[in-house]
């Protein structure tokens, strides 16, 4: 059977064949602009939904490099602010003076003891200002509110040996000598009690004779039978039985009922009374006991977290996040300077027979033991540096100890800060490789050869043009249009 020829036919074909090159070509040249395998999920199903996955981890994976950068430059910052404050220590640690007084020297350098004050007052209000740098907008040690100033010096002066007056004191509890004013006689009263409030209970004991010596009797005798200027001294145990007299407490401090303290150094129990000058981190005062206070500090520092997702395997379970697949990156400041409320401590003012220990309370963060301790030596005489009262003496002497336990933390958890920035460091390298690596896989899945491209797309365009060629010449020379059937 003969196929009948007719232009309509010859038409129908040659447009078909026509549209077709025209598409490949369309299409190749589609490929060589682009430099795509395929530009619509149904050129290829299956090599579209591999690539999607790659680009959205490629997608997280940068978001993920994004935010550790930011939170690396971050520490990285607070590192440098560290060394900077640690270098300041280490510098008042090797001033000469101060060496004298760590060393209980009173030399050449003790008149120099007041500039020496004025000093560290000026590092302690340094220090603050550096703590309360800002990385761009956010405050750097504010924890997770980076938005307001982390320290301020407006919070009340606390006072240090306050005792909430409905506090029920163990008189066999040596940390509230304070509020006992004498020692107590063990004949007298229970055993074990250490001091005591009512006098008929208080240790009575002869009053020695200093000069005594048994070979020189010009010295007198062992004991004094009455005052101090009564020039008759007893020689006897029982001749000195009739002097007694009451033994002090030496850490007795009388204002252990006000919880503030005011301008010139009495107390207060109201707070509007008290003088403002006390370091607060956040609002909270850093030296407070209060039980309020100190659940709010203990919150920041151990509780309060601001979670990053940093590429360790995000992960949450029953709507909580799992702590070790994310990066806490906030940073309390109070955790860097030490830590908060106050500390007692003991310390031994004189030698041999003489040795008193008293009970002093100090503070534990950096700042408010260089602070007090500027306060104190700014009250030295100037001539000969002697403290102004044996009371700030026993004072300097255990800050001066806290300062040295302190100084040690703060390089610990400055060390602890080098380690989070280099993991971070270390951290930004393995994300920036991760993101090539998919990168790669992409460009290896998407793209194509731009030779190849180029040499399909000129193919495509050589067939295109022929067709047309070929379909200009059949079409002009028809048989059937020529005989007129």
């Amino acid at each position: 059977m003969i196929t009948r020829t007719t232009t309509v036919g010859m038409l129908k074909g040659y447009r078909y064949n026509l549209n077709t090159s025209n598409t490949n070509m369309a299409k190749s040249m589609t490929t060589v602009l682009t430099g795509r395998a395929f530009n619509t999920y149904a050129e290829d199903p299956a090599l579209a939904t591999r690539c999607f996955q790659l680009r959205s981890s490629f997608m997280r994976t940068k978001s993920q490099l994004t935010v550790n950068n930011s939170v690396w430059h971050k520490y990285d910052q607070a590192w440098q602010v560290k060394e900077n404050i640690s270098t300041d220590i280490y510098a008042l640690s090797d001033d000469a003076v101060f060496a004298d007084l760590i060393r209980g020297e009173n030399g050449a350098t003790a008149s120099g003891r007041k500039a020496l004050g004025q000093s560290m007052a000026a590092k302690a209000q340094s220090i603050v200002q550096k703590m309360n740098t800002r990385y761009g907008d956010n405050y750097i040690f504010a924890g997770a509110d980076t938005l307001n100033v982390p320290f301020t010096w407006d919070g009340p002066r606390m006072n240090p040996s306050y005792l909430d007056p409905n506090t029920v004191l163990d008189p066999k509890d040596e940390k509230y000598a304070a509020a006992y004013q004498y020692m107590a006689d063990p004949a007298k009263v229970a055993d074990g009690v250490k001091y005591t409030n009512d006098i008929s209970e208080a240790l009575t004991e002869p009053v020695l004779n200093k000069d005594y010596d048994p070979d020189d009797p010009s010295k007198g005798g062992k004991y004094m039978a009455q005052v101090v200027t009564d020039p008759h001294q007893p020689t006897t145990d029982d001749e000195a039985l009739a002097l007694r007299v009451e033994v002090m407490n030496p850490s007795y401090k009388a204002d252990t009922g006000f919880k503030y303290l005011k301008e010139d150094g009495t107390g207060t129990n109201n707070v509007e009374e008290a003088q403002h000058n006390a370091l607060c981190y956040r609002g909270v005062p850093v030296d407070s006991m209060d039980p309020e206070d100190q659940r709010k500090l203990n919150y920041f520092v151990n509780s309060e977290k601001k979670y990053m997702d940093l590429g360790l395997g995000f992960k949450e379970e029953n709507g909580e996040v799992v702590s070790s697949s994310v990066f806490d990156a906030s940073l309390q400041g109070i955790y860097y300077l030490g830590n908060f409320g106050t500390e007692e401590v003991e310390v031994t003012m004189g030698e041999g027979d003489d040795a008193v220990k008293r009970t002093v309370t100090v503070p534990n963060n950096m700042v408010s033991i260089i602070q007090r301790m500027g306060e104190i030596l700014q009250r030295c005489d100037e001539d000969d540096g002697h403290f102004a009262s044996e009371e700030e003496e026993a004072e300097f002497k255990a800050l001066a100890g806290k300062f040295e336990d302190t100084k040690g933390l703060l390089i610990q958890r400055w060390t602890e800060l080098d380690t989070e920035t280099g993991f971070l460091k270390d951290n930004t390298e393995l994300l920036t490789e991760t993101a090539e690596t998919l990168n790669l896989q992409i460009t290896e899945l998407e793209d194509v050869d731009p030779a190849a491209a180029i040499t399909e797309y000129m193919f495509a365009r050589y067939a295109y043009d022929t067709a047309l060629k070929v379909g200009n010449s059949i079409l002009s020379q028809s048989l059937m249009d020529y005989i007129g059937l």
